[in-house]
């Protein structure tokens, strides 16, 4: 059932609602059968692995490498100082 919008001076009422509902009839549909030739996971997977994995791990390798030797420095850096902090208030 699908509500009437009315606007009505009244807020506190519930809206009108339209008590007419007829449903679908189905009367001329005819089931099909689905094509059942639709390639498995694990054949998709497979041509994916085979074909364009390959093509693009050189690139994701390298690119991979680049990041973690850029990430040592900062972390290089970040044990540097805190051993100097520490050196720095073991007199206190």
């Amino acid at each position: 059932m699908k509500p009437i919008s009315i606007t009505a001076r009244n807020h506190r009422r519930f809206p009108l609602v339209e008590c007419n509902y007829q449903p679908l009839r189905l009367s001329e549909y005819r089931a099909r059968c689905a094509r059942t030739e639709a390639p498995s996971f694990q054949n998709i997977s497979r041509h994916y692995f085979q074909k364009e994995a390959r093509r693009d791990f050189v690139g994701e390798a390298f690119l991979f490498a680049t990041m973690i030797v850029l990430a040592v420095a900062p972390l290089l850096s970040t044990a540097s100082a805190l051993s100097e902090f520490c050196r720095a208030i073991a007199p206190l």
